[in-house]
C-alpha cells in the first residue's frame, strides 16, 4: 500500500511529464513557424507594386516571386490576350515596378457590302482603327463617325463606298432625204440638189454607286454636229416626143392637145389654103390651132393645119383621107394632137 507522499509524487511527475510534452509540442510549432517565416523573408523580400488599369490605380505588392501575368490574376486583374499589358505578362516582378493595363474595347465595323465585323481594338480613334484594319478611304468614301473621334466600347463604325461611273459615247444621226416635185426636170429624172450628210451627238451616261449597288443614273446628251438633210428634185415635166417625119427630119412637140376627130374624103377638091385635098390635110379651128400648123395624131400620123369647115369649131379636127371607106373606117374619134416643130 502506498503512501500519499508516493500518490502525490505520481501525480506531479506525471504532470510534469504532460507539461514537458506540451512545451516541447508548442516549441516545435514555433521553431517551424519561425523557419517558414524566415525562409521566406530571407528568399523573397516583399515587393512593392503599382496598377494602373484603365482610369484606376492600386499599390499593392507580394512576397511571391511571379510574372506579371500571374500576378494580375492573382489579384483579380483579367485580361485577355487583346488587351495591353506593360511590361509583357512573362516578365518577372520586382519591387518599385509599374504595371500598365489596357484593356481593348469591342467594336463593330461594316466596310462597304462586307458583312459586319466585331473585333478588339485598342486604337484611340476611329481614324487609327481604320488604318489598323488597312482600310483606305477613297475622295468619296464616308465614315457614319468624324474619323477624329475617340473610340467607345460598343461603337458601330460603318464605311460607305461611293463610286461614280461615266461613259461617253458618240451617236451618229443619220440624214434624212427630203425628194420635192420639181417641173424643171423630166418625168422619171431625179436630181440631188444637196448632199446629206450624217450629224453627230455625245451622250454621257453617269452611274453612281453606293456599296456596289446603282442608287442613280442620269444621262446628258449634247448634239456637236447637227445632220444635214438631203434634198433631191423629182422630175415632173413630160419630156417632148422626138418624132420622126417622113422627110426623115425629125420634129419636136412644143405642145399638145386633146380634141374630137372625125374624118372626110375629097378626092379632087381643094382645102381652105387652095391646096389640092388629100391625105394629111387636116381641118381645124385656126382660133386654136394656127392654119399652116405641122400637127401628128397618133392613129392619123403627120399632117398639116390647111383647111377649115363650118363644123370644125373649138376643139375639133377633121382628118382628110384619099378614100371614103378609109374615112368611113377612122369614124370619130378622141385623140391626142401634138403641134410640132422643126428641131
Amino acid at each position: 500500500m502506498s503512501t500519499p507522499f508516493s500518490k502525490v509524487s505520481y501525480l506531479e511527475r506525471g504532470g510534469l511529464v504532460q507539461k514537458f510534452r506540451r512545451t516541447r509540442y508548442g516549441l516545435a510549432i514555433t521553431l517551424t513557424a519561425l523557419c517558414a517565416l524566415g525562409l521566406t523573408t530571407g528568399m523573397s523580400p516583399y515587393k512593392s507594386v503599382d496598377v494602373v488599369a484603365g482610369s484606376r490605380t492600386v499599390q499593392t505588392g507580394t512576397y511571391a516571386s511571379e510574372s506579371v501575368g500571374t500576378f494580375l490574376a492573382h489579384r483579380g486583374f483579367h485580361v485577355h490576350g487583346y488587351d495591353l499589358v506593360e511590361p509583357a505578362r512573362a516578365t518577372l516582378l520586382h519591387s518599385g515596378m509599374k504595371i500598365v493595363v489596357k484593356w481593348a474595347k469591342t467594336v463593330y465595323v461594316k466596310d462597304g457590302a462586307k458583312p459586319v465585323a466585331a473585333l478588339h481594338t485598342l486604337a484611340p480613334t476611329v481614324g487609327k482603327l481604320l488604318h489598323r484594319l488597312g482600310i483606305h478611304l477613297r475622295q468619296q468614301d464616308t465614315v457614319n463617325v468624324p474619323l477624329e473621334h475617340p473610340i467607345t466600347e460598343g461603337m458601330r463604325v460603318v464605311v460607305t463606298r461611293h463610286e461614280t461611273l461615266v461613259s461617253t459615247d458618240m451617236i451618229v444621226l443619220p440624214y434624212v432625204t427630203v425628194r420635192e416635185s420639181s417641173s424643171r426636170y423630166d418625168a422619171g429624172t431625179d436630181a440631188t440638189v444637196r448632199s446629206g450628210r450624217d450629224g453627230l451627238m455625245r451622250e454621257v451616261i453617269r452611274k453612281e454607286y453606293s456599296n456596289g449597288k446603282l442608287v442613280a443614273k442620269r444621262e446628258s446628251r449634247r448634239v456637236i454636229r447637227k445632220p444635214v438633210d438631203e434634198l433631191v428634185d423629182v422630175g415632173t415635166a413630160q419630156p417632148a416626143p422626138v418624132i420622126a417625119s417622113r422627110s426623115a427630119s425629125s420634129l419636136v412637140t412644143n405642145e399638145s392637145l386633146t380634141a374630137v376627130a372625125t374624118a372626110y374624103a375629097n378626092p379632087g377638091g381643094f382645102t381652105a389654103t387652095g391646096a389640092p385635098a388629100g391625105y394629111g390635110d387636116i381641118a381645124v379651128d385656126p382660133s386654136v390651132i394656127p392654119l399652116g400648123t405641122k400637127l401628128y395624131v397618133p392613129g392619123y400620123g403627120y399632117g398639116v393645119a390647111d383647111d377649115t369647115g363650118g363644123a370644125i369649131q373649138g376643139y375639133r379636127i377633121d382628118l382628110c383621107f384619099d378614100s371614103v371607106s378609109q374615112a368611113l373606117s377612122f369614124g370619130r374619134q378622141v385623140v391626142k394632137v401634138y403641134i410640132l416643130g422643126q428641131n
